[in-house]
C-alpha cells in the first residue's frame, strides 16, 4: 500500500512538471497567468465599488426612512455612525497641516491636488471678519462635481452673538414662518458626529421651516468657526446635502475631525511714540535725518547771558541747559550731560 501512495505522488509530480516547466509550454502558461491576474483585479475593483454604493444606498435609505416615518430627519445615531464610517475610510496620515495663530485654530487639508490656503478680512457689511479659503487645483476639479473646497469662516462675537447671527445659519423657506413656534430654533438639527469640538448644523429638504444646509460650527473665547463646505459658482444644490456630500465630497467629513483650536498668539502692539511738545531748535545740521550740532568744534560751557538752566536751542548742550528731545548728542562728547 506505501507503495503505491509513493507511485502516486511521483506521477503526479512528473505530471505537474510536464505541464508547468515544459519549455514547449512556457508561452501558454505565461498567457494563463496573466489572464487569470487581470480576473483577480476585475474582482477587486468590482468588489471596492459595490461596497462603496451599497454604503451610499445605506446611507440614503437611512434617511429616506426617517422621512417616511414621519421622523423628519435622521437620527442622530444613524448620522454618527456614517460619517464615522465616512472618516475611516480615509487616510489623513499625509495631509498638511494649517494654523492660524492669530484666530486661535488649525485644520488640515489634502496634500495633493490642492492650492496653497487664502485668507481675506471682511467688509464693513460682513458679519464674518475673517476667512480662509482651501481649494482644489483647476486639473483636480471634476467639472460635474460641484465641491470645491472648503472654508473656515471666523466671527467675532461681538457682531455675531448666536449661531443664527452667522451667514452660513440657513434661510426660513418662507417670511411668515417667522410667527410660528416650531420654527423658532433649530433644535434636533445640531448634531455631535466625533470627539471634536465642532458640531454638524444639518437641515435636510424635508424641514418644515428652513433651507437645507449642513455645516459645521464650535465656539471659543470671543470667536465662533463655521466650517462650510465650497461650491462652485454658477450650481445650485436641490439634493439632500448630506447625501451629496457623501457622494461628491466625502472629504470634507474628514476635514471637520481636524479642526481644533489652539491658543491665540499675536504680537504685542508696540508702545505709542511720544509726541515732542519742546520748541525746535533754532540752528542744528541734519546728518542722516538726526539733528546735531553745526559747530566743529564745540566746546560745551556755561551761558554767560542766562544764567538759569534752560532749553538747548543749537544741539550744541552745554552744562546748564536741558537737552533738546529734538537734538541727537554724542555720547562721548555730551554724555556727562545727558544723565
Amino acid at each position: 500500500m506505501k507503495k503505491k501512495n509513493v507511485n502516486f505522488w511521483k506521477r503526479a509530480t512528473n505530471v505537474f512538471h510536464g505541464v508547468f516547466f515544459c519549455k514547449k509550454n512556457i508561452k501558454r502558461d505565461i498567457i494563463i497567468i496573466v489572464v487569470a491576474i487581470f480576473f483577480i483585479i476585475i474582482i477587486i475593483i468590482g468588489i471596492n465599488y459595490s461596497l462603496g454604493i451599497s454604503f451610499e444606498k445605506r446611507f440614503s435609505k437611512k434617511i429616506t426612512d426617517s422621512y417616511i416615518s414621519g421622523k423628519g430627519m435622521a437620527l442622530e445615531e444613524d448620522i454618527y455612525h456614517s460619517v464615522q464610517e465616512i472618516q475611516r475610510n480615509i487616510d489623513i496620515g499625509e495631509w498638511k497641516n494649517y494654523q492660524s495663530r492669530w484666530y486661535g485654530f488649525e485644520v488640515k487639508y489634502p496634500d495633493s491636488g490642492w492650492e496653497i490656503p487664502r485668507s481675506f478680512s471682511g467688509i464693513a457689511s460682513s458679519k464674518w471678519e475673517y476667512r480662509f479659503q482651501f481649494r482644489k487645483n483647476a486639473e483636480n476639479i471634476d467639472e460635474q462635481n460641484p465641491y470645491v473646497g472648503f472654508d473656515v469662516v471666523v466671527y467675532n462675537l461681538t457682531k455675531a452673538r448666536e449661531l443664527s447671527d452667522t451667514e452660513e445659519f440657513p434661510q426660513l423657506k418662507n417670511v411668515d414662518l417667522k410667527e410660528d413656534d416650531e420654527c423658532e430654533t433649530i433644535n434636533g438639527h445640531i448634531i455631535e458626529t466625533g470627539d471634536y469640538p465642532a458640531e454638524e448644523i444639518y437641515i435636510p429638504p424635508a424641514d418644515n421651516c428652513y433651507n437645507s444646509t449642513l455645516f459645521f460650527s464650535f465656539t471659543k473665547g470671543d470667536y465662533s468657526y463655521n466650517l462650510v463646505p465650497a461650491v462652485r459658482d454658477g450650481f445650485s444644490l436641490l439634493g439632500d446635502p448630506m447625501i451629496e456630500i457623501a457622494d461628491k465630497f466625502p472629504e470634507f467629513f474628514s476635514v471637520v475631525s481636524t479642526l481644533d483650536s489652539i491658543d491665540i498668539v499675536r504680537p504685542k502692539p508696540k508702545p505709542p511714540v511720544p509726541k515732542i511738545t519742546a520748541r525746535h531748535p533754532v540752528s542744528y545740521k541734519n546728518i542722516n535725518g538726526k539733528l546735531v550740532c553745526a559747530k566743529k568744534n564745540d566746546k560745551p560751557s556755561k551761558s554767560a547771558k542766562d544764567k538759569k538752566k534752560h532749553l538747548d536751542l543749537e544741539c550744541c548742550l552745554d552744562p546748564d541747559e536741558y537737552p533738546n528731545p529734538w537734538c541727537y548728542y554724542d555720547p562721548e562728547k555730551y554724555g556727562k550731560y545727558l544723565k
